[in-house]
């Protein structure tokens, strides 16, 4: 996740706006946003202050953001909202990198190289019901770019109050656990649920190469 220019985040940025200011406000704000961004993705000068996210900062973004990072890497962007369909959401960072959720579940990423194409994923409900099982529909391409589909029997194991902290803001959620297996892997997403059994943040898997996103709903 690579940074862009200001003028090209600033295109990016309009796209999840209801409208645009002028060009000064849209420039200033994607300079506010890549401030944040610079040293999450890797482009910081070495030695320097690592720029601070609060909420102050989060009050400028008027498009809607969340935060994801790659576990595997440490890498780190802000993504926006840039498209719904169908009640799937799509988040994009400044490099079309996007990641695409129903509920705050992860249905499909593109650009991590390792993509996952399409996933039959389950319902927030399903989730949050103690106990319950369900079956997952993972499809990959593989080195030959096929698509291959693979079925996962998953349960919901855990589930218990926790305290999170998001950008300032602290929330009591349900914590769950997913467990996965199917063919010869098996992962564990966590969820965690505030009490309008919003999906506050979450850590999901999306294959053997990309490993696990970590992801934050930055809105209040």
């Amino acid at each position: 996740m690579k940074l862009l220019s200001a003028t090209v985040l600033s295109l990016t940025l309009c796209l999840g706006l209801a409208a645009c200011g002028n060009d000064t406000e849209s420039f200033a704000e994607a300079k506010l946003v890549r401030s944040v961004l610079t040293d999450r993705v890797g482009g910081a000068t070495p030695g320097a202050a690592t720029p601070r996210l609060d909420r102050a900062t989060l009050a400028n973004i008027l498009t809607p953001v969340q935060a994801v990072t790659r576990e595997s890497t440490g890498q780190q962007a802000i993504i926006a909202n840039v498209a719904v369909n169908n009640g799937v959401e799509t988040w994009s960072s400044v490099d079309d990198v996007t990641i695409s959720l129903r509920n705050g579940v992860l249905v499909a990423t593109r650009g991590f190289g390792a993509d996952l194409m399409a996933a039959d994923v389950p319902s927030r409900a399903g989730l949050l019901a103690l106990g319950s099982t369900h079956t997952r529909a993972h499809t990959m391409l593989n080195g030959l770019d096929q698509a291959v589909r693979t079925l996962y029997t998953c349960s919901v194991t855990k589930r218990e109050p926790q305290a999170i902290v998001v950008v300032e803001i602290s929330y009591q959620t349900t914590h769950v656990v997913e467990t996965c297996s199917g063919g010869d892997q098996t992962f564990e997403n966590a969820y965690w649920f505030d009490r309008a059994q919003n999906l506050r943040k979450s850590r999901q898997w999306v294959g053997a190469d990309v490993g696990y996103l970590l992801i934050e709903d930055l809105r209040r």
